[in-house]
């Protein structure tokens, strides 16, 4: 539906000023129309960069599952814009059956719900476009990482090598920042199984060599990093069973009857 009040859609702005006025009404269309690429909070790289490894790191089952979160936020923003737009629009719609007998205060509302119209459909239109790129990118990291149906088991059977990894990519944080490991990150890793002088031991030698590269003039990327943290996850992650042993007399310490197994023969 078109709901466009005849010559009523010009901004009100104070008379006194006319050359304000001309430019801000022949000049607001086009910045409207260009805003309109912009009807989401992120661009699709910050969304899929940024937005999917926070507080996570580049662990595959964290990224869908951070996908499922993202997504599920806007399914309900969605949900909220359609009920806002019916009503808008119901409240619209009854001023505009009686358009030509309208006092200033309704045509200034008529105006402003139009607008309200455009901007939550605008908006609606982002919301659509972040969940389209979050399935690509689900759909990316289960072909990349050659995943198929996956289920809530197959997640913590990665639970204990993503926080391994997690771990010594926080003390390697913090032994280039502060030049010492904090008691967070060596907690967290002793939590799991991994002894804190062995940790700054490797996360040590791994700076050093980093430094020989650097003062030769090779040219690394983060990559390098990530591929001495999955090191670490390889080498390490097993010794979170031996901390479960310890604690709970067994080294798989999840209940699979409480968990919601989906996809084939699950």
């Amino acid at each position: 539906m078109d709901l466009i009040i005849p010559n009523k859609t010009d901004l009100i702005v104070n008379d006194k000023s006319k050359e304000l006025m001309e430019r801000v009404s022949t000049g607001l269309p086009a910045i409207q129309n260009q805003t309109r690429i912009f009807d989401r909070q992120n661009s699709q790289t910050t969304l899929t960069l940024t937005t999917l490894t926070m507080l996570s790191g580049q662990s595959p089952m964290r990224m869908m599952r951070q996908i499922m979160a993202e997504i599920e936020k806007r399914q309900s923003a969605l949900y909220e814009a359609q009920y806002n737009l019916a009503k808008s629009k119901s409240k619209l719609e009854k001023l505009l059956d009686r358009k030509d007998d309208l006092n200033s205060v309704e045509e200034a509302n008529a105006i402003k719900l139009q607008h309200s119209i455009t901007m939550i459909e605008n908006k609606a239109n982002g919301s659509l476009k972040d969940i389209a790129i979050l399935m690509d990118s689900y759909d990316s990291i289960k072909k990349n990482n050659d995943i198929d149906n996956w289920s809530e088991e197959d997640f913590e059977q990665e639970e204990k090598a993503h926080h391994t990894r997690r771990g010594f990519e926080l003390l390697y944080r913090n032994l280039i920042e502060y030049g010492r490991g904090k008691e967070a990150s060596l907690e967290y890793l002793q939590q799991y199984g991994v002894h804190a002088q062995i940790a700054i031991a490797e996360v040590t030698g791994y700076i050093t060599l980093v430094n020989e590269l650097v003062a030769r003039g090779d040219k690394i990327t983060s990559l390098h990093l990530e591929d001495f943290l999955d090191e670490m996850k390889d080498k390490y992650s097993s010794s979170a069973n031996e901390v479960s042993k310890r604690l709970f007399g067994k080294s798989d310490i999840t209940n699979k009857e409480y968990m919601t197994l989906i996809g084939e023969g699950k």
